[in-house]
């Protein structure tokens, strides 16, 4: 069994589902003269069809979670939309002859290294937003932002280093029973996504992606922020009458008059 920090409350038993790669390896070929054009012109289409999707998903979040909760997207599109932001990836590919993608990560990498020198958590929520970004921005850009549908079948808990609020929002067309990652905290913007929604969730479980495979069984317990791997029948059995009380719970608490 494994310890971590309960971020959203609840039971969940299901199949585990890994996200192990939330970055697309950046292209390092440096761009001919006569290529630089085309790839400002891919780099303008890439961030319309980003802005895009960030109004939909702001619109579709205050309808069935809530305006605050939906407030995230908004600032992820004044983030896309930053002159400063702006300013550098086009610097980049103009005088560095970077591909958009390169100089995406370079970028990353550049606030990376200065908010690792601040220990505050609002400056990592913010590097988790300007991340968020990024990885729209590069999904886009290499035409692999698409439906998730290999997804398992059947109850499933997510298990990835970190969730970001976009694919916490994502995972809404899924039967996710619940959300285990390695990074992450109580005031992270996915935690707040996964309490909304009511699916119990466990950050800070470190090595947890080492330890798990897709397709292993586990339950999570975000009551106390235990999560156990491939459980025998007697504690499954145990673990599923304690999902179908959360769950009834959580129906008669929806139920009672305002």
């Amino acid at each position: 069994m494994r310890k971590g920090i309960p971020v959203s409350p609840g039971v969940a038993v299901g199949t585990a589902y890994c996200i192990h790669e939330i970055f697309i390896n950046p292209d390092t070929k440096r761009l001919e003269d006569n290529e630089v054009t085309a790839e400002l012109a891919q780099y303008e289409t890439a961030r319309d069809k980003a802005a895009a999707e960030l109004r939909a998903l702001q619109h579709k979040v205050a309808q069935q979670v809530g305006r605050e909760e939906a407030a995230i997207f908004g600032v992820h599109e004044s983030i896309l939309r930053d002159a400063a932001f702006t300013s550098k990836v086009r610097g980049w590919i103009v005088n560095d002859r970077l591909t958009s993608q390169a100089a995406l990560a370079r970028l990353l990498d550049e606030y990376t290294v200065l908010f690792a020198r601040a220990n505050d958590e609002y400056l990592k929520e913010r590097l988790n937003d300007l991340r968020d970004v990024v990885i729209r921005l590069t999904a886009h850009l290499t035409e692999k932002h698409k439906a998730e549908g290999s997804i398992l079948a059947g109850p499933v808990i997510i298990v990835a280093d970190e969730l970001l609020p976009s694919q916490a929002v994502a995972l809404g067309g899924f039967e996710v029973r619940g959300i285990v990652t390695q990074a992450g905290s109580q005031t992270s913007h996915a935690a707040i996504i996964a309490r909304s929604r009511g699916i119990p969730a466990i950050s800070g479980v470190r090595g947890i992606l080492r330890q798990v495979k897709t397709g292993d069984m586990l339950v999570v317990d975000g009551r106390g922020g235990h999560v156990l791997i491939n459980p025998d029948a007697e504690q499954r059995s145990a673990y599923l009458k304690l999902e179908r009380e959360f769950v009834l719970l959580k129906d008669q608490s929806n139920c009672l008059p305002m």
